[in-house]
């Protein structure tokens, strides 16, 4: 079931990872970060029906360039302008949450500093906030 997003809901998660990181918390800030991509990625993915080819409900990269293809279709078919290197940026930046995320889970001292939480949480927020324009 896809999660409707907007402003409120994207700024209670803002929040929560902001939280994390005031406390100390790198790593649940990391993970806050890759649960809110995979949670707007999910609700993206189901309201525009993109058809995806089997792949794991968490992969947040894969969400990523499932969504850049069909926006890059999208902006041709209407020929509107776009920049392809923010269409990138959004894949880089969820490939890195998503590597960083995994080895979390797989390395129990791995640790992350407050400057890596801080760039999940900010581009966390420019990704979705771009990306809601495109929701409705």
């Amino acid at each position: 079931m896809a999660i409707h997003w907007n402003t409120e809901k994207l700024n209670k998660e803002l929040g929560r990872i902001d939280g994390a990181i005031l406390a100390g918390r790198y790593n649940l800030a990391m993970k806050l970060a890759h649960r809110s991509l995979k949670q707007y990625y999910g609700t993206y993915i189901a309201t525009h029906n993109i058809p995806v080819e089997q792949m794991k409900a968490d992969n947040v990269r894969a969400m990523a360039i499932y969504i850049c293809r069909h926006l890059m279709a999208h902006f041709r078919k209407y020929e509107i302008p776009y920049n392809e290197r923010r269409l990138m940026f959004i894949t880089l930046v969820s490939n890195v949450i998503f590597l960083t995320t995994m080895s979390l889970y797989s390395e129990d001292d791995y640790l992350i500093d407050k400057a890596t939480a801080t760039y999940a949480r900010e581009n966390v927020d420019s990704i979705i906030s771009y990306l809601m324009r495109y929701l409705g």
